[in-house]
C-alpha cells in the first residue's frame, strides 16, 4: 500500500497499477445510489521507476484528477459529441435532451506519460 497525501491510500493491482478510491464532492458529482462518493482512480506506474519517481508521478496524478473534477462539466460535453449517433438519438428523448446528465463519473485512470482517461457509468449500456 502506498498512502498519498491528496490521493489517499493505493493498493498495488498487479506490478505495474495503484488502485484506490477518491472523494467525489456532491458539487462536482452526487453520490451513487448506496449514496456512497467515491471514484476509483487507477492509476499505471512503471516498473522501473525509484521512489522518489513514483511520487513525482503521484503528485503529477494527483493534480490531474483535480483537474479533471475542475473540468468534469467540459469533459462530460466531449463525451456525449463523440458518443456514437446511435447513442445519442437512443438516449435523447428519455434524457430531455440533457445528455450529459446520462454520464456518471464512475472513475479515473491515469496512464504513465500522465494521459487521463475519465470512465463513465451509462446506466443500462
Amino acid at each position: 500500500m502506498v498512502e498519498h497525501p491528496l490521493l489517499g491510500p493505493l493498493y498495488w493491482h498487479g506490478t505495474q497499477e495503484l488502485i484506490g478510491f477518491i472523494d467525489i464532492d456532491p458539487v462536482v458529482r452526487p453520490p451513487r445510489a448506496n449514496g456512497d462518493r467515491d471514484a476509483e482512480i487507477l492509476l499505471e506506474v512503471g516498473t522501473s521507476q525509484v521512489e522518489a519517481d513514483l511520487w513525482a508521478h503521484l503528485d503529477g496524478c494527483a493534480a490531474l484528477a483535480r483537474w479533471a473534477l475542475a473540468n468534469l462539466a467540459s469533459i462530460r460535453r466531449d463525451a456525449v459529441a463523440q458518443a456514437p449517433l446511435w447513442w445519442r438519438e437512443h438516449y435523447s428523448a428519455e434524457s430531455g435532451g440533457r445528455l450529459v446528465d446520462l454520464l456518471f463519473l464512475d472513475g479515473l485512470e491515469i496512464d504513465p506519460d500522465q494521459r487521463v482517461s475519465v470512465v463513465f457509468d451509462f446506466g443500462d449500456l
